[in-house]
C-alpha cells in the first residue's frame, strides 16, 4: 500500500515538475525570443513515458487491492499530490488540479469508477 501511494505522489510530483518546467519554459522562450526546440537529453525519459510505466506497475499491484484498500489509496493519492502542491508553493487552482490528476491517475491505475 504505502508503495502505490509513493508510486502515485511520484506520478504527482513528475505531473507538477512538467507543468512548472513547461511554464518556466514558455517564458523564458517569450522574453528571448528562442527559435530552437527544446530536445530532452539522450537517456532521458519524458513525464508521459514516466507516467505510463508507473501506471502499468500501479495497474498490477492493484489487482490484489480490495475494493476498499483501492478507495483509500485514491483519496491518499489526491491528499499526498495537494500536499506536494502545496509545499511547492502552487495556487490553490493548481493544488486542486494537482489533486484531480492524482485522483484521476490513481482510480484509471486502479479501476476505480
Amino acid at each position: 500500500m504505502k508503495k502505490f501511494i509513493f508510486a502515485i505522489a511520484a506520478l504527482s510530483m513528475t505531473v507538477l515538475a512538467g507543468c512548472s518546467e513547461s511554464e518556466q519554459a514558455a517564458s523564458t522562450a517569450a522574453d528571448q525570443n528562442a527559435t530552437t526546440a527544446a530536445v530532452p537529453a539522450a537517456g532521458t525519459k519524458t513525464p508521459e513515458a514516466i507516467a505510463a510505466e508507473v501506471t502499468k506497475s500501479l495497474e498490477q499491484m492493484a489487482s490484489s487491492m480490495s475494493p476498499a484498500q483501492k478507495t483509500a489509496a485514491v483519496n491518499e493519492a489526491r491528499s499526498a499530490a495537494e500536499a506536494a502542491a502545496r509545499a511547492a508553493g502552487q495556487s490553490d487552482a493548481l493544488v486542486q488540479q494537482a489533486g484531480n490528476a492524482a485522483a484521476a491517475a490513481a482510480q484509471k491505475a486502479l479501476g476505480v469508477q
